[in-house]
């Protein structure tokens, strides 16, 4: 990721090295006019040492200006174009005095050119197109090129320096984005696993209490009402209540238990939703004395507990609703097993009703916990023409 700083650096960078690129340019030009004002040459000799420079400046743009990757890049290409530098500007040294003012030019590109240590010999070369000028071999020159060497060394290690901590800034402030997103990201992560323990905390707390409070209020209630059916003779009015009551108790008891298991962290391990289904099918048959069928389609296959209960509990409300409102001679349940998707239907040939204006808060719980997990609820009814209900959740199969 490339932040707003690293972006002006690298813009930075470009700005520079292009000014050091056409800076020889400027010097160029103006030996050159100084050799046009000064040397009393002929028009031909003029004309040679100026295709001479135009030869200069077109090897230098290729290699500098046109290619400034080249810098770091190709180290043996760039010792090349140095030394055709410094053999251009020794040839147009000799060709007019005004050039020698070129040749602090050759200085800088070496450090431009040259990477390492290299740079630091090319800043010595640089004084060749001074020394082939005649008359350079006295000692006052000679001092003069001395002191200028080291100046220019000098000068060049100490830019180099400062563009090698700028480098290094860039690339830390590169690294210290890049631990910072990292560090977002884990503490993301963080959040995300502390918000699931906590939820799995609160799950297991739940489940604890029902079953410690509603299971074991059931469990007596049956044990209860087997205890009275035995002391009430069979057959009889009572024993049938006894006995219809301690069939609810029981079915009750394991819907609460089916819900321990999905409140408990983890998922089922048997594929039970069709006989969980079935039966309630069959409580709902005897309570209501209605025609009620029910089928299975596909291949059963294990699923998460969340995919259970919510089937589970879409068949128990549709059913339930079908006893209150529908006034129904026949109900159809249908649960079908898809390659990613399990659906419920529940068809019943009641008085139907409006589609709109069914609001109850069975049916608005429904469509939360349905979509809770992706899927989809849909109602189809009208009246006179019965109701359809169908259930669609997306298939999510336990860990392996």
């Amino acid at each position: 990721m490339t932040t707003v700083d690293e972006q002006l650096g690298r813009s930075r960078e470009h700005r520079w090295n292009l000014a050091w690129g056409l800076a020889p340019y400027g010097l160029l030009v103006l030996a050159c006019a100084v050799y046009l004002v000064s040397d009393p040459v002929g028009l031909d000799e003029r004309l040679v040492t100026l295709g001479i420079a135009a030869g200069l400046a077109g090897w230098h743009w290729w290699f500098a200006v046109a290619h400034p990757r080249w810098w770091d890049r190709r180290s043996w290409a760039m010792a090349g174009y140095f030394v055709g530098l410094l053999a251009l500007t020794s040839v147009l040294v000799l060709r007019g005095d005004a050039f020698q003012l070129f040749v602090p030019a050759c200085y800088v590109l070496a450090f431009v050119a040259l990477p390492g240590w290299p740079a630091y010999l090319g800043v010595v070369a640089a004084n060749v197109p001074w020394l082939v000028v005649p008359g350079t071999a006295s000692p006052s020159v000679l001092i003069n090129l001395a002191v200028a060497t080291p100046l220019a060394a000098l000068v060049g290690g100490v830019v180099r320096a400062m563009e090698r901590e700028a480098v290094r800034r860039r690339e830390v402030n590169s690294e210290l984005v890049a631990v910072a997103a990292e560090n977002a990201r884990l503490h993301a992560l963080l959040v995300a696993r502390a918000r699931e323990a906590g939820i799995a905390e609160e799950r297991a707390r739940l489940a604890r209490e029902i079953h410690d409070t509603v299971a074991q209020g059931l469990t007596g209630i049956v044990m209860r009402l087997e205890a009275v059916g035995e002391l009430v003779p069979d057959p009889g009015p009572v024993r049938a209540g006894v006995d219809a009551a301690r069939d609810l108790a029981r079915t009750s008891l394991v819907e609460v238990r089916r819900s321990i298991e999905a409140l408990r962290p983890g998922p089922l391990q048997d594929a039970r939703l069709g006989d969980a289904v079935r039966q309630a099918v069959a409580t709902w048959r005897e309570q209501h004395g209605v025609p009620a069928a029910f089928t299975v389609t596909g291949t059963p296959q294990p699923v998460h507990s969340e995919v259970e209960v919510t089937v589970l509990r879409a068949a128990q409300e549709a059913l339930a609703n079908v006893g209150r409102h529908a006034r129904a001679r026949r109900v159809d349940v249908t649960l079908s097993y898809m390659e990613d998707v399990i659906v419920l239907d529940v068809r019943d040939d009641g008085v139907g009703f409006e589609v709109g204006s069914a609001g109850g808060f069975g049916l608005t719980a429904l469509r939360q916990r349905v979509r809770a997990l992706s899927g989809s609820v849909d109602v189809e009814s009208a009246p006179g023409a019965g109701t359809a209900v169908g259930v669609a959740v997306p298939v999510i199969e336990v860990e392996r």
